[in-house]
């Protein structure tokens, strides 16, 4: 009896040994080095920021009435600041000009930045005294992205505010 105890669990052993080698999973790709962009600069710009600048704009034409109105005006205006962060790793400049384009890119990122800055204050004291330092800061977004296009579009438009 104890041999075939020993036998089987010998054979038990061996099976478990076996089936362990054999789950083994490939190894994972090695993960890219840089970002890689998924769609081109002009499908970017008309995809993804005119959108959220339209949105952005179009809650500047009111004053928020109530924190869920403010919320929103933050919310339009970090999302447009984080999308513009996209363009850093971006570049339709030879290289001559990359440190130029990566000063456009800060340029409208943080005009975005600081309405979102100014709308999140707005939002913690909910008054209407608060939206006119919004409407100071908006202006500058359209100037950031005015003055990257006219620098490397072929076709610059002028964005309003």
């Amino acid at each position: 009896m104890a041999q075939t105890i020993t036998v089987l669990f010998a054979i038990v052993a061996v099976l478990a040994s076996a089936r362990t080698t054999a789950r083994q999973d490939p190894p994972p790709p090695n993960p890219p080095a840089q970002p890689v962009a998924v769609l081109d600069n002009v499908d970017l710009m008309d995809l993804m920021l005119k959108p959220a600048y339209d949105e952005l704009q179009q809650a500047m034409t009111r004053t928020p009435v109530d924190r869920r109105a403010w919320a929103a005006l933050y919310q339009k205006a970090a999302r447009l600041a984080e999308l513009e962060n996209l363009l850093f790793f971006r570049t339709r400049a030879e290289p001559a000009r990359k440190l130029e384009w990566a000063a456009k890119a800060a340029q409208a990122r943080q005009a975005s930045a600081n309405v979102a800055r100014a709308a999140l204050l707005g939002l913690r004291n909910a008054g209407p005294a608060d939206f006119e330092a919004v409407r100071d800061a908006f202006p500058a977004i359209s100037t950031g992205c005015t003055a990257c296009h006219r620098a490397f579009a072929r076709e610059a438009p002028v964005i309003k505010p």
